[in-house]
């Protein structure tokens, strides 16, 4: 299992490696089959299992509460990153349509569709339902694709911020997205995907914060004007106390996407009776 992990890893490792071009590809291709899929899935599940487990109990690991506030930590931190893939997009137009257009109608389908799935076939993965149902072929590449599209796109987003933080130049973005792949690869084969809830929750609390700067800093201060906003050099201290600071308060309050709050009104704090905070975040 461990050595299957492995190759699998690196083999979608490729598709990040070679950037936007491939991934774009790879998309294409998946995401219109994973839509019948699940589509197929829900229809074949309704007609083997029928809609009596709709109203059944099932077990439950964890308080709704608890489920909301995985679920939002989840969605936050993919939001907050999508900027590594939406600043390939023309202009502002292009990444509203796709974003109203493709990532929220998407994600409201396939969790309408979990839900259902859960309930009426006690299982939550359309693919494991359709290897139950008979559909084994169909069910492993639905798993295959699915995983690849995921697993490219984190190792890309790793590669990318890890030559922003580290002001390594961007050509060498292939090597450094090669070295977060491999990391990634094995701490997967580790077994740390057994803590995924604390694991993103953690995540939660560190991400969060750097939503709630970007959006006081552009939105609010930037007045959302693109002319308003520039890159610097270096490290913006009062932005990393006040992500420090929320991030704290976030874990303290034990709701990571509580830090998107904390930080946007600690920033505002900031530039407003610290004149340095400006002048350092901006050229």
């Amino acid at each position: 299992m461990i050595v299957s992990n492995i190759g699998w890893g690196l083999i979608m490792l490729i598709t990040a490696v070679y950037g936007m071009k491939a991934m774009e590809k790879l998309n294409f291709v998946s995401i219109p089959f994973l839509m019948i899929v699940m589509a197929a899935g829900t229809v074949i599940a309704l007609k083997t299992y029928g809609t009596a487990g709709i109203d059944a109990e099932v077990a439950r690991t964890m308080s709704f509460m608890g489920g909301v506030s995985l679920s939002f930590d989840f969605y936050a931190v993919g939001v907050i990153t999508a900027a590594d893939v939406a600043r390939f997009q023309k202009n502002r137009k292009e990444t509203w349509k796709s974003t109203v257009w493709g990532v929220f109608p998407m994600g409201v389908i396939t969790l309408a569709l979990g839900a259902i799935l859960t309930k009426i076939a006690g299982e939550y993965d359309i693919s494991l339902v359709l290897i139950e149902v008979g559909l084994p072929i169909i069910g492993v590449i639905s798993i295959i694709l699915s995983t690849w599209t995921t697993n490219s796109s984190n190792a890309y987003s790793g590669g990318l911020d890890i030559v922003s933080a580290f002001n390594i130049p961007d050509n060498r973005r292939r090597e450094v997205t090669i070295v977060a792949g491999v990391i990634g690869t094995l701490l997967g084969a580790c077994g740390i995907l057994n803590h995924i809830e604390g694991f993103l929750g953690m995540l939660a609390f560190l991400v969060c914060p750097v939503g709630g700067i970007m959006l006081a800093d552009y939105w609010v201060i930037g007045k959302g004007k693109k002319e308003n906003w520039h890159s610097r050099e270096g490290i913006v201290w009062p932005s990393v106390i006040v992500w420090a600071i929320s991030s704290f308060l976030a874990y303290k309050c034990g709701v990571g996407y509580y830090g998107i709050g904390f930080s946007f009104v600690l920033y505002l704090l900031a530039e407003k009776f610290i004149p340095s905070a400006r002048s350092l975040s901006r050229e």
